[in-house]
């Protein structure tokens, strides 16, 4: 395996945290469904969201459901670390800021830990796995 230098592992860094951006501001625009145009759909990949894991099929049709009962969604991103695996392979580590308000319920704001793995896949950084844990309420 070919050893990465720091400008490298840089280089690797900034060309796949993109994906990771993108899903974020689609989400926060509450398009769900071309977020997870930027999630793999290997059957190897799977993403876990309050301890369930799902397939990507399950991703779509949670927020096939959800999605027209979302009134507002709100990601902040406040700390990113990256771990570079390898040329096609970046973990990612994010603390993010949740405001989310469902359409007559009240509005709910908590922080959590998104770790994700992304790999090159056809020229593409795709997301192969996900999982979220709370951090706190506020």
């Amino acid at each position: 395996m070919e050893k990465l230098n720091p400008e490298k592992k840089e280089e690797i860094i900034n060309s796949s945290y993109q994906v990771i951006q993108q899903v974020f501001e689609y989400s926060n625009n509450l398009d769900f469904k071309s977020g997870l145009n930027h999630y793999s759909d290997d059957p190897n990949a799977f993403y876990i969201n309050d301890g369930v894991k799902s397939s990507l099929n399950d991703l779509k049709k949670s927020y096939s459901e959800i999605g027209p009962y979302v009134e507002e969604l709100q990601n902040t991103i406040e700390s990113w670390n990256a771990y570079v695996l390898s040329q096609d392979v970046v973990v990612f580590t994010l603390q993010v800021k949740l405001k989310f308000k469902l359409k007559e319920k009240p509005e709910m704001n908590k922080r959590f830990f998104w770790t994700a793995t992304v790999q090159k896949q056809n020229e593409s950084w795709v997301i192969v796995q996900s999982h979220d844990s709370n951090m706190s309420s506020e």
